[in-house]
């Protein structure tokens, strides 16, 4: 996508972070706490529940970092956003592949996405689409009076090679025909965060992020 803003220089990251409430130390903790609650699940775990132990234990920790700050939980058709005091910001924790964090290439996320992950990058396309002349930064509570609440991804990635997760905070507009968020209007970049991998037993073939978005339909008498 054209004109992605891309802030991979740390005071440019950090300034950018401020305006959105947060800070840099918050975001590699609660990933790193997943995978060291991986360590402890066993072969005797089901796979999936394996694959799936950083992905949750992140969005756990990721909540439990923020609640002290004013922000809420919300799991809207059982997609876990973490939202702002105001409402106007909403985040979630998803894996992303090996261009995770690197300024040069954007991302995708690991898994295809459901109806409510669609539905709220749908959203944050057409309030990029009403600033069109200008470069994806908007202010975010400024847009949100308009439009409505903005998504964010915490997308993460484990280099089992570097023995890193590469982090970053992203804002998704566009979904590819893989059902995987693979565009992005601005790309908040961390430095990587080092981690164990000798003791780290997390299975590669098991879903990272799983589609759960349900409709739910009520059954007429």
């Amino acid at each position: 996508m054209k004109n992605i803003a891309v802030h991979s220089d740390p005071i440019d990251a950090h300034s950018r972070l401020a305006e959105l409430g947060l800070t840099e130390d918050l975001l590699p903790q609660p990933v790193l706490r997943g995978l060291a609650e991986a360590r402890s699940r066993t072969d005797n775990h089901p796979p999936m529940y394996r694959g799936l132990t950083p992905w949750g234990e992140a969005t756990c920790a990721w909540r439990e970092s923020l609640s002290p700050l004013g922000w809420v939980r919300s799991d809207e058709e059982n997609l876990p956003f973490t939202i702002n005091r105001d409402g106007t910001l909403a985040i979630i924790v998803a894996t992303g592949d090996h261009n995770t964090g690197n300024k040069a290439i954007s991302p995708c996320t690991k898994s295809a996405k459901g109806p409510q992950t669609i539905k709220a990058v749908e959203e944050n396309e057409r309030q990029a689409s009403l600033f069109p002349m200008k470069i994806e930064i908007v202010d975010v509570e400024k847009l949100c009076e308009v439009s409505g609440r903005e998504t964010w991804m915490l997308l993460f990635y484990r280099d089992l090679e570097t023995r890193q997760v590469q982090c970053e905070l992203s804002r998704p507009i566009n979904i590819n025909e893989e059902g995987q968020v693979a565009d992005w209007a601005e790309r908040i970049i961390l430095g990587p965060s080092p981690f164990d991998t000798d003791t780290l037993k997390v299975p590669t073939d098991a879903p990272q992020t799983p589609n759960i978005d349900v409709n739910v339909k009520l059954r007429t008498a």
